[in-house]
C-alpha cells in the first residue's frame, strides 16, 4: 500500500479523536474527556505516521475507517514520540503521553510468536460504526495475511470488544490486570479453529 499523505493522517487522527477517544488506556490517562479528545488526535497522528511505510495499513475507499496491521515485536516506543514534529504536543500533552506510555509500557509482546501481526490500532467514524466495517477490515487481513505466513493476533483493553474479537476466530491466549491504572488487557491469537 502506498504511503498516506499529511493530509489523510490528520483526517484518520481526527477521526479516532472521536471513535477512540473512550479507550480504557486514554480514559486513565486523561480525566477531562475534552482535554483526552485532544490528546488522541495528537497522539493517534504521531502513532498512525510512525505506522505509515512501516505497517500494513487497511483503509476503505470511503475513508470510514483504519486498520493498522503492526509487527508484535516492534512496539511504539517513547522514542516515536520523541521524534514527534510538533513540540507543542510534546510540551503540553506531556504528562498524558507519559501516563498512556506507562500504562502501555506494561503489555508483553513476549506473548506473541515470531513472525505476528497485531491490530494496532483498528477504528472506524462513529456515523459508520455497527456497519460492519471493522469486521471487513480484520476479515481482509485474516483473507491476505495469513497465507502470507503471518500469525494474527491483538491487545484490547476493553472487556466489551473481546466477544466481538472472538466471532471472528480470535482466542484469549494470556489475561493481566493492572491494579494500579484498573487496567484489563486481553493477549488474542487467531486461530481458524476458533471462528464462531
Amino acid at each position: 500500500m502506498d504511503k498516506l499523505d499529511r493530509k489523510t493522517l490528520k483526517y484518520y487522527a481526527r477521526m479516532a479523536a472521536e471513535s477512540y477517544a473512550d479507550d480504557p488506556v486514554h480514559v486513565y490517562a486523561t480525566k477531562s474527556e475534552e482535554r483526552r479528545k485532544k490528546f488522541v488526535y495528537h497522539f493517534m497522528l504521531e502513532r498512525l505516521s510512525t505506522s505509515n511505510g512501516e505497517d500494513i495499513i487497511y483503509t476503505d475507499e470511503q475513508g470510514r475507517g483504519i486498520c493498522v496491521w503492526r509487527d508484535a515485536h516492534n512496539p511504539y516506543t517513547v522514542f516515536d514520540f520523541l521524534a514527534c514534529p510538533n513540540w507543542v504536543f510534546l510540551v503540553y500533552y506531556l504528562f498524558n503521553t507519559v501516563k498512556t506510555l506507562k500504562a502501555y509500557s506494561h503489555l508483553d509482546a513476549n506473548v506473541f510468536e515470531k513472525n505476528t501481526l497485531l491490530i494496532s490500532p483498528v477504528f472506524v467514524d462513529v456515523k459508520h460504526q455497527g456497519q460492519g466495517i471493522a469486521t471487513q477490515f480484520i476479515k481482509r487481513g485474516i483473507r491476505e495475511l495469513v497465507p502470507q505466513g503471518y500469525k494474527l493476533g491483538l491487545e484490547t483493553q476493553n472487556p466489551d470488544n473481546v466477544g466481538f474479537y472472538e466471532k471472528l476466530g480470535f482466542r484469549t491466549v494470556k489475561y493481566q490486570y493492572f491494579k494500579s491504572e484498573k487496567i484489563h488487557n486481553y493477549y488474542m491469537v487467531y486461530d481458524p479453529n476458533s471462528e464462531k
